[in-house]
């Protein structure tokens, strides 16, 4: 067969399952010869029928209708009298030939559709210490600093553990910054073993070691801690003019601009939750909820609110105007809140799914269409 006829209608007919015996033999023969570019090019013309469609899923239906065209008619049952025909230009090499075909569909629809990326679920954050600067998501696991008596460690996990080895006063009064980008998270074990897991878009300032009568840090953002027991040096956490003092606890705190105020959700133990409006403590499954002149505590789910450290969005009533702020951030992308709905929103969701995923679940939870255009969440008419 010469390269030079023409394959595209016999591709055509052959997909609308129209060909004839001739013209499924002078088909496969070509597969058989054609070399990759001819091959790219056949898909390609295929996959650019649907370039005009609404939606990409069009484009993927396509080539997974080709694919297993392909594959029904290549791997037909031996009595079928197609398999002689193929026996005779070669099983393998046609065989070989469904592979390329996959390879270079997913290639070229990846390439004209590319997914949208998010890093989910990522150990990400930059650490200002010592008068350096490292980017920890590509740290190597082991010690990563020993200098002044600092000794600053990545776990496997992708945590890191940081530990004052007999350092003088000035150096373990000095501040460390731990910052995560939108779509990281970090998690830090402190100086005295307290542990702290921080969520996207936030901060935690700490001292290389805790020395004198407290341990206390400063907080940006969403951070869940598991402080360590120490009845004589109080774990003090300061977030926006407000104070939280434990012994030893989990709890979790939020100060993102959707919170309104600041948010502190206690798992166990007890806090002390203190403002210019006053003071309360707090019991395992409350939450205080802070702002100008304001002071309320009420009975919550603690669970629902750290679900985020177990790789989780739970949303349990929850207005649908901060739950696309908070997908915003993870996912590093924009949204419009002028133009969504109010609703309230029950949803369940991993951390670890991809945004189209996401948006489809909410957008059948809601009954409201939404997309991601542009690296933007849109409400679509």
């Amino acid at each position: 067969m010469e390269k030079n006829t023409s394959k595209p209608e016999l591709f055509e007919q052959f997909l609308a399952e129209k060909s004839n015996a001739a013209e499924l033999n002078q088909l496969f023969d070509y597969f058989g010869h054609a070399d990759q570019q001819e091959l790219e090019d056949l898909i390609g013309t295929e996959l650019e029928k649907d370039a005009g469609a609404a939606h990409v899923n069009e484009q993927e239906h396509r080539l997974e209708t080709i694919h297993s065209k392909l594959a029904k008619q290549l791997f037909i049952k031996p009595e079928g009298k197609l398999i002689k025909m193929i026996r005779s230009t070669g099983i393998i090499k046609i065989a070989a030939t469904i592979l390329v075909f996959v390879s270079i569909g997913l290639i070229i629809y990846k390439f004209l559709n590319p997914p949208h990326q998010f890093v989910s679920s990522s150990a990400i954050a930059t650490l200002h210490f010592d008068g350096k600067k490292a980017t920890l998501g590509i740290a190597k696991n082991g010690v990563i600093y020993q200098q002044h008596g600092i000794q600053i460690s990545k776990k496997a996990d992708g945590s890191i553990v940081y530990m004052a080895l007999n350092a003088d006063s000035a150096t373990a009064s000095r501040l460390n910054t731990l910052e995560t980008p939108n779509g990281g998270a970090y998690k830090i074990t402190l100086g005295d073993g307290s542990i702290v897991m921080l969520n996207a878009g936030s901060k935690l300032i700490f001292p290389t070691d805790f020395r004198g009568s407290e341990r206390k840090v400063f907080v940006q953002g969403e951070a869940f801690f598991n402080v360590a027991k120490n009845p004589n040096k109080p774990f003090i956490v300061a977030v926006g003019g407000s104070e939280i003092k434990v012994l030893g606890t989990q709890f979790n705190v939020s100060s993102y601009p959707e919170t309104e105020g600041i948010e502190a959700t206690l798992l166990e133990g007890s806090i002390q939750f203190s403002n210019s409006s006053g003071q309360v403590i707090l019991k395992p499954n409350q939450q205080v909820l802070a702002g100008y002149s304001r002071l309320d505590v009420r009975n919550v789910s603690a669970e629902d609110f750290n679900a985020w450290t177990r790789g989780e969005f739970l949303f349990n009533d929850v207005p649908l105007a901060v739950v696309m702020q908070k997908l915003a951030r993870w996912y590093n992308v924009e949204v419009d809140l002028a133009t969504l709905p109010t609703k309230n929103l029950y949803i369940k969701i991993s951390r670890k799914a991809d945004i189209d995923e996401v948006l489809e679940n909410i957008s059948k939870a809601t009954g409201n269409k939404f997309d991601l255009n542009a690296n933007k969440i849109v409400l679509e008419e």
